[in-house]
């Protein structure tokens, strides 16, 4: 009977060391402007919605801000009941690249990006829910 009690008593401590410390998504990037966080193989972008449009903060996989002359980033979106994806023009500003994006009357819709750093193109996608 106390082997029996020693042995549960041993079970359930392992499993609650077991979960100390999970308590937080695995892969999970904090965003430094409060947006939503993507990556890549080499590159985090951060996209930020504002009522006329998005701001991309492009950073390494530490979280430093990468120079903005280092990358190269076009887009497009596509809108609900919509086929055609429309061209998205990002400008640098600061810090990021910002793009004016008209989504009247749209409740979402798909931003999708291109974005080249050190010579290497990669792809994302982020659905956008405008202010």
């Amino acid at each position: 009977m106390k082997t029996t009690a020693l042995l549960l008593a041993t079970l359930f401590s392992i499993s609650a060391f077991a979960h100390e410390g999970h308590d937080k998504n695995p892969g999970t990037v904090a965003a430094p402007h409060g947006g939503v966080v993507q990556g890549t193989s080499q590159i985090y972008l951060e996209l930020v919605t504002r009522k006329e449009g998005v701001v991309i903060y492009p950073f390494d996989h530490g979280m430093k801000p990468i120079p903005l002359k280092d990358v190269k980033l076009e887009g497009t979106m596509t809108l609900p009941r919509k086929t055609k994806a429309e061209a998205v023009k990002f400008s640098p500003e600061g810090d990021s690249f910002v793009a004016t994006i008209d989504a009247t009357g749209a409740y979402r819709y798909t931003l999708n990006l291109s974005v080249v750093l050190g010579g290497k193109k990669e792809k994302l996608e982020f659905n956008v829910e405008p202010q």
